[in-house]
């Protein structure tokens, strides 16, 4: 295993891959995605332990996507068998042990934006309410911004750390330790093209987003208008998490 040093265009490489697979094979993805959301919620709906368990599952999942990222770049047709493979890995307990230590420095982090910004969840309820004049829901929408900014910007270093983590315990056997440190390195040294990665996926998920509320205004579709969101959202997403891989491959050379 060799780390790798890319130059910042390549994040829009990482990115084109990424539109290039779901071109290749949009309903077998978007399908993918579907499902997982799926199980998600059904997980959450669990009381107490819910949540729990979608934070341990999140790294077997992202390495998942990384496998069926490398299907794709070999020629073949992702399935949901691939996308589910390393729970039944030898790695699974490590990708656990990853989901524990990122739920709970997402935790901390998340307390932290609550010190920072304790008066977003009193705008929560008020925008949840719908209660109070025009005045108070446009103040409450905007403190709303706010704060899921403020803890965006938090929470992306740890998005960061835990990059290329799940992919190293799949790929190398790892330990939990040694794969996070391995992350935190290859994302640092690389900052730069997630920088233009990062640009290039928020670029493209403003512009669907005004392309989709132009078409839905014109033709008056209101609600109905999900029809045509829904879809658009489900294949934004899977084409941002299968070209997960290209990022991971482009900083860091694994040995077969």
């Amino acid at each position: 295993m060799k780390l790798r040093q890319t130059s910042p265009r390549d994040g829009l490489r990482w990115m084109m891959t990424g539109l290039t697979r779901l071109r290749a094979a949009p309903m077998a993805l978007s399908g993918l995605f579907a499902m997982v959301m799926l199980l998600l919620s059904l997980l959450l709906g669990l009381p107490w332990v819910g949540p729990l368990l979608v934070a341990l599952l999140l790294p077997a999942l992202g390495a998942g996507w990384y496998q069926v990222g490398r299907l794709m770049q070999d020629g073949g047709t992702p399935a949901p068998a691939t996308l589910l493979a390393p729970l039944r890995s030898p790695v699974r307990k490590v990708l656990l042990q990853l989901g524990a230590v990122k739920a709970i420095g997402a935790w901390l982090l998340l307390e932290i934006g609550d010190l920072i910004d304790p008066d977003m969840a009193a705008a929560w309820e008020a925008f949840r309410s719908g209660q109070g004049s025009d005045g108070t829901m446009i103040e409450a929408v905007a403190t709303l911004q706010q704060g899921m900014m403020l803890r965006a910007a938090l929470l992306l270093p740890l998005l960061l750390a835990f990059w290329h983590a799940p992919a190293v315990a799949l790929r190398t056997g790892a330990g939990a330790a040694k794969a996070l440190f391995v992350s935190i390195t290859a994302s640092t040294r690389n900052i730069g093209a997630f920088v233009v990665y990062g640009l290039a996926w928020l670029g493209a998920d403003l512009m669907m987003s005004a392309l989709l509320g132009a078409l839905v205004g014109l033709l008056g579709l209101g609600a109905i208008g999900m029809v045509l969101v829904l879809p658009a959202v489900l294949l934004f997403s899977a084409g941002f998490h299968v070209s997960m891989q290209a990022s991971v491959d482009g900083c860091i050379e694994f040995e077969d």
